[in-house]
This record gives C-alpha cells, structure tokens and sequence, in this order.
C-alpha cells in the first residue's frame, strides 16, 4: 500500500474531506471510542474540548471538530490516518465518492461498491453490512459471505414485511427474493426492455440459490474443509452487491 501519499497534505485533501463527510454522517459516540483505541489515539478523542460534546449535543461545530481529529491523525501517526479509511462505516463511502484515491493508495479494484449500511432500516441488516465489509478488507472475500447472506436474507424479509408480501414461515433466502420479484410494485415495470431485464432478475435467483449452499458448504460460517476460493469468493461478494443495489436503488425509486 503506498501510504506515503496520505503525508501528502495536497493529494489527501479530497479523501479527507470524504472522511469527514462519512463521519458527520454515520459516527456515533462508541465509534469514536473504539477508533481511539484501535489507533491509540483515546486520550485526544476523550480529551478533545469540543468533539464528543458536540456530537452528543448536535451543535454546529461538529463537522469542524471531525476535522482537526483526522488531521490529528494525519500529523502525528499517518496509521491511523489508514485506519480511519479501513472503517466500515467510512470505506463504502470512499468507494463511491473517492475510488479513484484508494487505486492511488493500492486498494484492489474491480469490487462491486460496498452497500452503505442505509440500504435498510433493520439494524441486523446495518450490523451484518458493516461486518461483512470489515472482513472483505481484513480477512477476504469468503470470510465475508456468511455475514452477506444475514444481511441479503434480512434485507428481504424486512422488505417484504413493509410491503405487506407474505411469506411462509421460516421463508429462505430465494423464496424471499422470489415473492419480492413476484409482488412488489416497484419491481413489475422493467422499462422498454422487460423481458431481458426480467431474464437477469431470474438469474438473480440461481445467484441467491447459490449463496445459500456456499454460506453453509463453502464459508467459515461452519467448520467447512473446503472453503471457496479467494477468486471465487469476490465472485460472489461483487455478484450479492450487485443485487443490492440495484434492489435499494429500484424501491427506493
């Protein structure tokens, strides 16, 4: 990783500015603790004037308070600069706003963009995000698929549950996906090109299928021999992303 251009004041300054739009938008109180430990950097958090209070309170400082904290960490220890864009709840921001910069930095391309933990209102979903991308970066793409499919599962069944679509007990993963496709209004109009789209729709079910056997079979979800592949795994990853995706971006429309 060429971390050495984080020490660059000139070039971080649009990553820094993403950072602290991240975190304006989704730290709370136990974030910035954990961070400070992680990085060492507890005292300051907690030893900041402004910072936590201003959190706590909502006062308008606040943004200006995430901003000295980071450049904090850029003057005095550059790793926890790294650590700060490693955090799941700021990488998927980064991904979409500053890809270009973490290609710079040595971040892998070709993944599907993280889901922001937004995509649903369900705190299991949030969580399961969050993890999933935490381990995609930390341990790789087949230790992530577990926390993929809980949140994949329980993005559909809250969905379905807010549309009022029935489901049967214990509903799976594909049965989900499938009542959604069937039932939800946002999902009957494709455009001038339905059938095609709903070709690929279909296809999403065999991926879904799939995901169910490799989360049990092949991830370290249980004490599986045979886990997939690194390869095979971001296959996977990028393919469960994609869904999400466009299933966020389609009801929410």
């Amino acid at each position: 990783m060429n971390y050495e251009l984080l020490e660059d004041s000139a070039w971080r300054g649009p990553l820094m500015l993403a950072m602290q739009r991240a975190i304006v938008a989704d730290f709370n109180s136990t974030d910035w603790q954990e961070l400070g430990y992680l990085t060492g950097f507890h005292d300051y958090i907690r030893g900041h004037a402004r910072l936590l209070r201003s959190l706590g309170f909502g006062d308008k400082d606040y943004g200006a308070c995430v901003f000295q904290a980071l450049e904090y960490f850029a003057n005095n220890d550059i790793q926890a600069l790294v650590a700060v864009v490693d955090h799941p709840k700021v990488r998927p921001h980064l991904e979409r706003d500053q890809a270009a910069k973490l290609i710079e930095l040595g971040y892998r391309a070709g993944h599907v963009p993280a889901v922001l933990p937004t995509v649903s209102a369900s705190e299991v979903v949030r969580l399961a995000l969050q993890d999933a991308d935490h381990l995609l970066s930390t341990s790789g793409a087949p230790s992530a698929i577990d926390r993929l499919h809980t949140a994949m599962h329980g993005y559909l069944k809250s969905t379905c549950q807010d549309c009022a679509i029935s489901l049967p007990e214990g509903a799976t993963l594909t049965q989900a996906y499938k009542a959604l496709r069937a039932h939800h209004p946002a999902l009957q109009s494709l455009g001038a090109h339905d059938g095609e789209i709903g070709r690929v729709l279909a296809s999403f079910a065999s991926v879904l299928d799939a995901l169910n056997t490799l989360r049990n079979h092949g991830s370290v979800a249980h004490p599986n021999d045979d886990i997939v592949e690194r390869a095979e795994g971001e296959l996977v990853v990028n393919a469960v992303r994609t869904i999400f995706h466009y299933l966020s971006q389609k009801i929410r429309s």
